[in-house]
């Protein structure tokens, strides 16, 4: 008996039909069907030649003349810090001890409420005792104080000259160093002992303190998405958030993924700030990936984020360590995306750059700053056009595109095919073409019409996510305008 005459033809699961379509393949720039099978796109072209691959389960969506791009990706903002944005006492902006101290009571006038204090982003230098403590002090054991009959660290009895009756834990800018005042002192310590936990990190402490509701954090999640939906993004990189803040954010969107309501690709970043070891980070990177691993293509941990802020660092990078770092994680295999605060620092990227490329590593290396390099600055390297430049970014700002100099078409390019280079997703994402992961933005109109100015504003009419719809803006009128008048007639 022969096998192998007749071939099952696959069946799309999803066409889209009757658009304009925009591949971003210069082949085919333009056309009107896409179908899709499972998370990817299993064929571009006319719809009349698709007859073969529909069946009794596919769903095909008549576009009625809207326009389809490839999911717009955003990687300039953090999603994460605007869902925790006003929910904790931000340090970024205090220059003293004192500045701390203020902001610290302030907040604490503020949220009489609040069970803890929690705050984040004070400098490093900013704390007593910390690593700038001398020998003599420590010797003279001059870095602690007995307040009731218990001996506390000088920082602890400072910070509760701001707030005494409540636990202040505030993480450091660098997100490896805390401050806590001395009732949350007494907490851990006491529960230390309970627990018999003989070494006190700072995971410890920031697993033991909970300054956030969450159920409140997975609502603010779900707008978020919601939000960047409604504007055609299907997928997002996380800049310059701590992990704490990070972890609790993918623990949202985790939960959203098993219940099948995920709406971007997530691409998280592990920061620092300021130089750490080689082996540390390396260490965080590969645990950080490794929980990602059975998470398909929706959650990614694959990037280090450095931000270099030399001029007011306390420990700024020098070029050997920032080279050490560098090509350690290189080696590892994670791409770097390395924002420069000014032009010194952006010229310490770049020598980095040649540094890692000469050593063969080809990872992904973008660098983000408002300055540009000249030909004359860059006339001693051979390797700088290797990289991806971007402008700076803007954490915490509704757009994707806020402050660029753009074209439309060049900001098109930029949140697909060049997006996708930075993520080193181009083999998935950034185009519509066979192969790739079916993610589209579908709008009433023809974006490339419009002035740069104006893309930031638009709103997506449908958004497609794997193959899957997951953002109708008419079906979720509809839910609001239900909801509206079920809470009237309650």
């Amino acid at each position: 008996m022969a096998f192998g005459f007749f071939k099952k033809v696959e069946t799309a699961d999803l066409i889209l039909h009757n658009g304009h379509i925009f591949t971003q393949d210069p082949e085919l720039p333009w056309t009107e069907a896409v179908a899709c099978k499972g998370e990817t796109i299993m064929g571009v072209g006319s719809f009349g030649n698709m007859d073969g691959i529909i069946g009794k389960d596919t769903q095909i969506i008549d576009l009625d003349g809207k326009y389809v791009f490839p999911g717009f990706i955003d990687i300039h903002r953090s999603p994460v810090l605007r869902v925790f944005k006003d929910k904790y006492v931000d340090l970024s902006h205090c220059w003293t001890t004192e500045d701390v101290l203020d902001a610290v009571a302030d907040w604490a006038d503020e949220n009489p409420d609040a069970e803890i204090i929690f705050g984040y982003g004070y400098r490093d230098d900013l704390k007593p005792g910390s690593f700038f403590v001398t020998e003599e002090e420590a010797e003279a054991g001059e870095e602690f104080e007995e307040v009731d009959g218990q001996n506390f660290v000088k920082s602890a009895v400072l910070l509760s000259q701001a707030c005494d009756d409540r636990p202040v834990v505030l993480l450091c800018a660098n997100c490896i160093d805390c401050w806590t005042n001395t009732v949350a002192d007494k907490i851990i310590v006491e529960t230390a002992e309970e627990e018999m936990v003989s070494t006190i990190t700072i995971g410890y402490v920031l697993n033991l303190f909970i300054p956030f509701d969450f159920d409140v954090v997975e609502m603010d999640v779900r707008r978020e998405i919601s939000d960047l939906a409604d504007r055609g993004f299907t997928s997002v990189l996380n800049l310059q958030s701590p992990d704490y803040f990070e972890n609790l954010y993918q623990d949202s969107i985790i939960g959203l993924f098993n219940e099948g309501e995920m709406r971007q690709r997530f691409f998280g970043s592990f920061y620092m700030n300021r130089p750490l070891l080689p082996k540390g980070v390396v260490h965080r990177l590969m645990t950080r990936k490794t929980n990602c691993l059975e998470l398909g293509n929706m959650i990614h941990a694959n990037m280090l984020n450095i931000s270099v802020d030399n001029d007011n660092s306390p420990i700024p990078f020098t070029q050997e360590s920032l080279n050490t770092i560098l090509e350690e994680v290189c080696d590892r295999g994670f791409d770097i995306f390395l924002e420069a605060n000014n032009r010194s620092d952006m010229l310490l990227a770049y020598a980095s750059l040649e540094h890692v490329r000469s050593k063969g590593y080809k990872n992904v290396f973008v660098i983000a700053c408002d300055s540009e390099p000249t030909k004359e600055e860059m006339e001693n390297y051979m390797y700088w056009e290797s990289a991806f430049k971007t402008w700076g970014t803007n954490l915490e700002a509704a757009g994707s595109l806020s402050g660029s100099n753009l074209t439309t078409a060049e900001a098109i390019d930029h949140m697909t095919v060049g997006a996708a280079e930075v993520l080193g997703m181009s083999d998935h994402l950034g185009s519509i073409e066979s192969g790739k992961l079916a993610d589209f933005a579908i709008f009433d109109e023809n974006l490339l019409d419009l002035e740069p100015g104006l893309l930031s504003r638009v709103h997506a009419s449908m958004t497609v996510l794997g193959g899957e719809v997951v953002y109708d803006a008419e079906a979720e009128n509809d839910m609001e305008m239900y909801n509206l008048m079920a809470g009237q007639q309650l």
